[in-house]
């Protein structure tokens, strides 16, 4: 899968969409975005930037910024991406359980806030 469709497959869990709705939302056919990911294509320019919208990151780490860290857990064996995720959750318990006590819209809303700071901030 490209890095592209693989970024944003990583990325729909964490916005609560599938495929079929990420199409919807994009006005895009849901076909156009399976076939894409299956044949390993990349969209046309306004597809790509329809879905960075949606899933709010930019296109650049969409193209491959995300793909590193990818690649960099993958380097690690089980045992440690496992000790890494573990330290990284204990680290940012707090904020956690935090937004896991807020009602899913406000969750959602402060997901979308932080993930477009931290895309300004990129």
């Amino acid at each position: 899968m490209s890095v592209f469709w693989s970024n944003v497959k990583n990325q729909l869990p964490y916005k609560n969409l599938e495929v079929k709705d990420l199409a919807f939302r994009a006005g895009v056919p849901y076909s156009t975005i399976i076939n894409g990911m299956n044949k390993n294509s990349m969209p046309h320019a306004d597809i790509a930037l329809k879905i960075s919208k949606i899933l709010n990151m930019s296109l650049e780490s969409l193209l491959g910024d995300e793909d590193l860290k990818l690649a960099e857990a993958e380097a690690l064996s089980q045992p440690d991406l496992e000790k890494k995720e573990l330290e990284l959750f204990r680290r940012n318990k707090i904020f956690i359980e935090a937004l896991e006590s807020l009602p899913a819209s406000v969750r959602d809303s402060m997901q979308d806030l932080i993930l477009k700071m931290m895309d300004s901030y990129l």
